[in-house]
């Protein structure tokens, strides 16, 4: 978990749609990394399905590659994603994130 891009990234949140409102300048979707911290292909392996969330979107990571699979509320997938990435993801009609996370309320978990 952790925010889509780095360094100065500020978003808002309005009428349960988020917003950027200046994109960070460190991108994290990238080709290649200085460190492996977690090494997705590994868990791939061992039959799990590593996931990546971010305020905008949630990734999966699959055998036919990373795949956008939910997409938030007021996020456009071309300028708030794809723009943002130095690769293009698998996009197979990723879900709407629940507008819940977005509003202030309760959100009832024990539930």
């Amino acid at each position: 978990m952790g925010t889509f891009t780095a360094d100065g990234l500020s978003v808002a949140i309005e009428n349960g749609k988020i917003r950027t409102e200046r994109e960070g300048r460190a991108k994290k979707f990238i080709d290649e990394v200085e460190q492996i911290t977690f090494s997705g292909e590994y868990a791939l392996k061992q039959g799990k399905l590593p996931m990546y969330v971010t305020e905008r979107c949630v990734f999966t990571l699959t055998p036919k590659g990373l795949v956008l699979s939910e997409v938030a509320p007021g996020i456009c997938i071309e300028k708030d994603i794809l723009a943002n990435m130095a690769f293009t993801p698998v996009i197979d009609s990723p879900k709407n994130m629940d507008t819940c996370i977005f509003e202030e309320m309760q959100m009832d978990l024990k539930a």
